[in-house]
């Protein structure tokens, strides 16, 4: 799973970069790059902040916070926010949150991704308000398609199309 997470944040992070080349080479670009709390590219409607020690990106209408050694990543009308040595990611109308050596990550209509205190979450095709997954207590839940999936206390819960799934 922490393979899975790192690699959709490498994939996240390659297409907000590019998608910040194609819109500066287009003229009509909505990008924010902000790099170790300095901002890099501000153009457009998106926003993004980073502190001294972090990194945070959003493109198209999105809007991305990383804060103490954290990246932030927030794609297509998204929002992302990390912070204690976490990873936020969240692409296509999606949220995600991260604290505390923890990974989230939420993809396609996808809210809301909640990870907490060195764990893992992730979120894909959620399709409704209703979605959601949260890990907290290094636990890892992954909800797909319009799922819920809540971990706790060292757990692990996956919810496919629709189930809903809690541990312990």
């Amino acid at each position: 799973m922490v393979v899975t997470v790192a690699v959709m944040m490498m994939a996240a992070l390659l297409m907000a970069l590019s998608g910040a080349a194609l819109a500066q080479d287009r003229g009509g670009a909505d990008v924010c790059v902000s790099d170790e709390g300095e901002l890099l590219v501000d153009i457009g409607a998106s926003n993004c902040f980073s502190d001294p020690t972090s990194e945070a990106v959003a493109v198209n209408d999105s809007f991305a916070l990383a804060s103490f050694d954290s990246e932030a990543v927030a794609i297509n009308d998204s929002n992302a926010d990390a912070s204690f040595d976490s990873g936020a990611t969240s692409v296509n109308s999606s949220g995600s949150f991260a604290v505390e050596g923890s990974e989230a990550v939420a993809v396609n209509d996808s809210h809301y991704a909640d990870a907490s205190f060195d764990s893992e979450a992730v979120l894909v095709a959620g399709g409704s308000n209703e979605s959601y997954v949260q890990a907290t207590s290094d636990s890892v839940a992954v909800a797909v398609n319009d799922s819920f999936a809540l971990a706790d206390d060292h757990c692990a819960a996956t919810a496919l199309n629709g189930e809903v799934e809690r541990c312990p």
